[in-house]
């Protein structure tokens, strides 16, 4: 086997069992429940004898609607877990597989990160996600990142007492740690299980899986095909971090008005991309705020559908230089 950055190429299995994860059906009970207590209506517009929600507040005005009745696509998806030997815990994670799926056909993967205290339940619920996977025919794993809220790597954070002793070490994973790992060994495990198409691997995320886009796309940045962080947090500073994307197209996606992570932050990542070339889009949704126009914004979420179906590193020539060579 193969490795790049640490993730595991490409060993595609054509059978075998299902490495160790368990998985069962999503359940009308469990949807309605992530959704947690709404405020708003599901189109936008206030209800009646609950106050608006204002979404100048940060955390304090998100609004959130009821979660609407499943649709065909979303009542399979699969409620998993598996075991992350240096957490020593199970890891859960969503799965969506669409229903044209064949094994030994190769499948494009849509990585799908989670923000601040949003569970892979919720994030794979977002309006539309399920639907235009099946669409556009992607695979869509939502990983945990060890907990709702270590960050997807990148931190430096307190050791974890009942992770593992790092090899060479005796300190212990740290929770940031285990987001990484919980990512790149969720990603490795599915590409084991299913035939995954080497060229088409996507990563997104909303808010702090906006800021894991960033981080484990630049990371990792011989393995993704394209990125998409959406109202991402952290960014890129500056031209020299931008330097780790210029051969991978993303996607940026902001509400002008978040009060969370402030569309600055995106501004500034866009500047970054721009000094050095790098290949990019960047949507800025008037008055819209932190989560509401992506979460119950199907119409936006088939923006990133479109953009990776879009894309494939067998098409993508790369960064080119003034001769007219990658």
């Amino acid at each position: 086997m193969t490795r790049t950055c640490g993730i595991a190429t490409a060993v595609l299995l054509t059978a075998g069992p299902a490495f160790g994860q368990t998985c069962k059906p999503l359940t009308a009970a469990n949807a309605a429940a992530s959704a947690g207590i709404p405020n708003i209506n599901h189109d936008g517009t206030p209800m009646p004898g609950t106050p608006a929600p204002d979404i100048s507040r940060g955390f304090q005005g998100i609004p959130r609607s009821a979660q609407p009745a499943l649709t065909d696509t979303q009542q399979r998806i699969q409620e998993c877990t598996y075991r992350l030997a240096e957490a020593n815990a199970e890891m859960p994670f969503t799965l969506f597989v669409p229903s044209r799926y064949k094994q030994g056909t190769p499948n494009a993967l849509i990585v799908d990160l989670h923000g601040l205290n949003i569970t892979p339940l919720q994030q794979i619920l977002f309006d539309g996600t399920t639907d235009l996977a099946e669409r556009f025919g992607f695979i869509v794993v939502a990983p945990m990142g060890f907990n709702v809220s270590a960050g997807w790597g990148g931190r430096v954070g307190q050791a974890i007492e009942t992770a593992q002793v790092k090899p060479g070490s005796d300190a212990r994973y740290s929770a940031s740690e285990l987001a990484e790992l919980d990512a790149t060994t969720l990603l490795k495990l599915i590409r084991e299980k299913y035939t995954i198409d080497n060229d088409r691997l996507f990563l997104m995320g909303h808010s702090l899986g906006g800021a894991g886009t960033y981080y484990l796309g630049g990371k990792y940045n011989d393995v993704w095909a394209g990125l998409a962080p959406l109202a991402g947090a952290g960014g890129i500073a500056n031209a020299e971090a931008a330097q780790k994307y210029k051969s991978i197209p993303m996607l940026i996606m902001h509400g002008e008005k978040d009060s969370i992570v402030p569309a600055a932050t995106s501004r500034r990542a866009v500047i970054a991309l721009q000094s050095v070339g790098a290949p990019h889009i960047y949507l800025e949704f008037p008055g819209k705020d932190h989560e509401f126009w992506i979460r119950r914004g199907a119409e936006n979420m088939e923006k990133v559908f479109l953009f990776f179906s879009l894309l494939s590193k067998r098409t993508n020539a790369g960064f080119l230089t003034p001769s007219g060579q990658p």
